[in-house]
């Protein structure tokens, strides 16, 4: 399933579509007037959406599938576990391929992080625009259920502090709480919050290992091969929806 966002917010049953939203539509997914896809507006209402030429007409619908689509696209229908993802910051265009994978498999939220290792301490506005489109695009690609929120770098210790639930960091060298993903996920409640902690190419520093061990955190290992950091965190989304779903 596709998913069409409305960036402008709308009074009425149609919705005026500008140049750009009109390219996506026709040339990128293809539609052609009189088709249907599902939209969603900034506050999370869904519309069976039919396309003319210039704009769109809504019809409000309670769930994505109760809009009847014209793309076959299959998607999964059950609830998704909530992880927020709390990636630290990764070198140039890493970090718009994190967020797309990201949002593509439907995290609940994405933060990036500052954290000692970091080779690049801040996102600039340039960064935040160019991850803020590649989301928006990763949505409507992918039919994600996530709320697209606005990028923001936080620091480490924020970022321990905001988490909830049961909060996860992947790390590669061996702790006392170190413990294989399956074997920390059986501890978690029905239903509870993953945040999910992913380093830079350097991973955690002592100090962030012992501040996050004093929060509660685990330390887990992924059983798999080391991988990059623009990796990690895509693998351990997936293997966590798997083991939770």
């Amino acid at each position: 399933m596709r998913l069409f966002l409305l960036k402008n917010r709308t009074d009425g049953a149609l919705y005026p579509l500008n140049k750009k939203e009109a390219n996506f539509l026709f040339n990128v997914l293809r539609l052609s007037p009189g088709d249907e896809i599902t939209a969603r507006d900034a506050d999370n209402n869904y519309y069976s959406a039919f396309l003319a030429e210039g704009f769109l007409s809504l019809t409000p619908c309670q769930r994505p599938e109760d809009s009847s689509l014209t793309d076959s696209l299959s998607a999964y229908r059950k609830a998704l576990p909530v992880i927020h993802l709390y990636q630290c910051i990764c070198k140039g265009k890493k970090n718009e391929s994190i967020a797309r994978m990201a949002y593509e498999a439907g995290v609940s939220s994405l933060h990036f992080v500052r954290s000692r290792f970091c080779q690049e301490k801040a996102l600039s506005e340039h960064d935040i625009e160019r991850i803020s489109l590649v989301i928006q695009d990763a949505v409507q690609q992918s039919g994600s259920q996530s709320p697209v929120k606005d990028i923001r770098s936080i620091s480490f210790s924020q970022a321990l502090e905001e988490a909830e639930g049961l909060i996860i960091i992947l790390h590669q060298s061996s702790r006392e709480t170190t413990r294989l993903l399956p074997e920390a996920l059986s501890s978690a409640e029905p239903g509870e919050a993953i945040s999910l902690f992913v380093g830079s190419e350097g991973g955690f520093s002592e100090e962030e290992c012992i501040q996050a061990e004093d929060r509660g955190a685990l330390f887990c290992l992924l059983p798999t091969n080391i991988l990059r950091a623009e990796t990690a965190g895509i693998y351990a989304i997936g293997a966590i929806q798997c083991l939770l779903a």
